[in-house]
């Protein structure tokens, strides 16, 4: 019954590092396209601006230069160029993100926030499947994408214990009239061929005063995965579009106001991985699935937004106001499973099952805050967070016999979790400049959700049960000590904590028992200990950055299958240690050399058997090493600017699960080393960048996932895109 229990309940929830950038290290990546990354880059990591040699945390800062010559177009393509920054992924708009190894596998809600420029994505609850919609933006008109390592929870708040990943737009310029196309084609090994456009248009209105930024684009991915059982070629082919809309306001010295709108909308024909046997063995090969239904998966997100800052005099103000909308249809397959129980518990003929799944959200947002000039002996920084979240999760299951012809009158799974989420925090930090060297800061946040939810569900295997809610206060702290040996020079301690919120829970009857499940389950945390040293040659022909961290993990936030609904728990605990190191060289104008590590072991500090879990085995999704060696040369004295890059990317084996996992079989991913290479040339006011992604054709095995192997099935792969020969143009006006 057990067994039974867990596969269903996995079913109903089932659609519910490596090393820098190919690029020079983070805090060298804030310059014009045809240099090589050769100057610094401002963040705003501790919603300040500052030079990122000076933050005093781990931080990785891709430009849109770097991100350019990835030819990265989405999340994937430049994730696994990041020290620290995990993943599990099935294709634009379906990955679930994870910082230094902090994930369980399947995790309740995401650990990692994700923002845009300022605001905060998605649902923060557990009952809309944001642990698995990860926001992927179109990577066109960016500034910059920031990975912050490490809990954020003082000044981010709840569910950036493991980090927080900002996108960071680019922003309208109120003096320059500016514009850019771009365009771009490539052809996949055993694939289809992927093309994209985009365009961006600066206007100042009013010099000065008013300007509008207007962009748009559009990505067709041909796909590189067959589906043996259909019949079907490049099954996971699909688009990611959209456009932005910026407008900037500066009517006084003192104010500025911005106002954004954003639309995306990514639609897919279906999943992106293969079928290959827990053994390791492909069902059919390494770029095939085998199931007899179409999986389609469509989002459509909207945002939103108005920042306004203004000088009081000796005082800054902020405030950030937002709303999104969120909406995400997708389909899975599920006959793997559900078929064979429906044959063997109902006696019902199915020969396969869909999983219809809506997920809604709507996200209201609004942030203030006081901010103490920089370059003081004290500086402060005071504020206060609010959020609404309105979230419906649907799910239906289809049935089908022979033919796949629909079978009438069964119901095997309607369920429908209407779910609100309001949370108000308060917030603030402060620094003490002892010397022109050495400072410490100290920060603190106090938040308090309440949450409620309806669970109405029908079905031979899912339960309808009362509504529930709950309420809860969380304390995270923050404390770190900088010494700056130079303007070149930066040495820091720090220790930090962080938090997922908890909440009501799903309300069940254990059979076994008799027991109801717990009415709620509890915030889980963490507490990271880091230190770190970035350091350049004043000349900036030498540069490291390093950085090592101890996180003690506790409580976690457990996924708990109980007839027939999952519902959550907490249990157990971790440890994770590691250290991340960028080294970069600069012996000559034009050339670049970056060789980045990173080093990984997180494990288990008691069994854990509702994971299937023993004391001392490695958390999932996290290679134990990874490492990126890049080479780039640019000839800047030439009319043609030629420029030459490779790519060398190598990461150990990692697991997909636990070993003794009930509802999630372990899957084992070998190691793999790639190589990538680039050129580029500019005719006139075209600059052309020509590419060949993963030369050697390696087979690598970049994430996994086992929903749907309870019975023995195969894994679902994400395999890395196999040779792909590229061509892009681009031109600014």
């Amino acid at each position: 019954m057990t067994s039974i229990t867990t596969v269903k309940s996995r079913l109903f929830l089932a659609s519910s590092a490596v090393a820098l950038s190919t690029i020079s290290p983070a805090y060298a990546q804030q310059a014009p396209a045809d240099d090589t990354d050769h100057g610094e880059i401002i963040v705003t990591a501790q919603k300040r601006e500052e030079r990122l040699i000076e933050a005093p945390q781990s931080i990785s800062a891709l430009s849109s230069a770097a991100l350019s010559r990835l030819a990265a177009k989405q999340f994937v393509d430049f994730a696994n160029t990041v020290p620290g920054l995990q993943y599990t992924s099935q294709g634009a708009g379906t990955s679930q993100v994870s910082i230094r190894g902090i994930t369980s596998g399947a995790d309740v809600s995401s650990t990692v926030g994700i923002y845009v420029d300022e605001v905060p994505y998605g649902s923060s609850s557990a009952f809309a499947n944001g642990a698995r919609r990860a926001l992927d933006v179109g990577l066109f008109d960016i500034d910059r994408v920031e990975v912050l390592r490490g809990p954020q929870g003082t000044l981010y708040g709840a569910s950036s214990m493991g980090g927080v990943l900002k996108y960071v737009m680019a922003k309208p310029s109120l003096t320059e009239f500016e514009g850019k196309v771009q365009a771009g084609v490539s052809t996949t090994r055993q694939g289809g061929t992927s093309y994209d456009g985009s365009a961006v248009v600066n206007a100042p209105l009013v010099t000065d005063k008013v300007a509008v930024r207007a962009s748009g684009y559009y990505s067709r991915d041909g796909g590189y995965f067959d589906n043996v059982a259909t019949g079907e070629k490049d099954v996971d082919r699909g688009k990611v579009y959209g456009g932005r809309v910026d407008v900037l306001l500066a009517p006084s010295d003192d104010l500025s106001v911005r106002l954004t709108g954003f639309a995306q909308n990514i639609r897919r024909h279906g999943g992106s991985y293969a079928n290959i046997g827990l053994d390791g063995v492909p069902v059919a090969g390494y770029l095939d699935q085998a199931h007899p239904l179409a999986e389609p998966f469509r989002s459509n997100f909207r945002l939103a937004s108005a920042t306004i800052g203004y000088d009081l005099g000796g005082v800054t103000l902020t405030s950030v106001t937002s709303y999104q909308s969120n909406d995400t249809y997708a389909t899975t397959d599920g006959s793997a499973v559900y078929a064979t129980y429906l044959q063997v518990l109902a006696n019902i003929p199915a020969q396969a099952v869909a999983i219809d799944e809506l997920a809604r959200t709507r996200k209201f947002t609004q942030e203030v805050r006081l901010a103490s000039p920089t370059g003081q002996s004290v500086e402060w920084l005071v504020g206060g967070f609010y959020t609404h979240e309105k979230s419906l999760l649907r799910q239906v299951a289809d049935t089908f016999g022979a033919g796949l012809v629909p079978l009438p009158g069964v119901n095997a799974v309607t369920a429908a979790i209407d779910s609100t989420y309001e949370e108000y925090a308060f917030f603030g930090d402060l620094t003490w400049h002892l010397t022109d060297k050495f400072d410490v800061t100290g920060g603190l946040r106090y938040a308090h959700n309440n949450q409620k939810f309806t669970q109405d569900a029908s079905g031979i295997f899912v339960v309808s049960a009362p509504g529930s809610k709950s309420q809860e206060g969380v304390v995270t702290y923050l404390a770190n000590a900088r010494y700056r040996f130079s303007r070149n020079a930066t040495a820091y301690a720090r220790f930090a904590t962080g938090y997922r919120p908890g909440g009501p829970n799903y309300r069940v009857i254990d059979p076994a028992t008799g027991n109801p499940s717990p009415a709620t389950f509890d915030s889980d945390s963490l507490n990271s200990y880091e230190l770190g040293i970035k350091a350049e040659t004043s000349d900036r022909s030498f540069a490291i950055d390093l950085s090592g961290y101890f996180i003690d993990w506790k409580d976690i936030q457990l996924l708990n299958p109980v007839a027939g609904v999952t519902n959550y728990t907490n249990g157990g605990g971790a440890h994770v240690k590691g250290a991340e190191l960028v080294m970069t060289a600069r012996p000559e104008p034009g050339f670049v050399a970056t060789g980045s590590f990173a080093y990984n072991d997180g494990y288990l500090t008691q069994a854990v058997p509702v994971l299937g879990a023993r004391k001392g085995e490695r958390l999932p999704n996290t290679p134990h090493f990874t490492a990126t060696i890049n080479l780039d040369y640019s000839v800047n004295s030439s009319a043609a600017k030629p420029s030459f890059g490779a790519t060398v990317r190598f990461a150990t084996d990692s697991t997909a699960s636990f070993d003794a996992s009930p509802s999630l079989r372990q899957y084992h991913l070998p190691d793999y080393a790639t190589v990538d290479l680039r050129a580029g040339l500019s005719l006139g006011p075209v600059d052309a960048q020509v590419y060949v992604q993963n030369l050697f054709d390696t087979h690598a095995q970049l994430t996994a996932q086992t929903i749907l192997s309870q019975l023995g099935g195969p894994a679902q792969v994400l395999m890395l895109r196999p040779r792909t020969f590229g061509l892009r143009l681009s031109s600014h006006f």
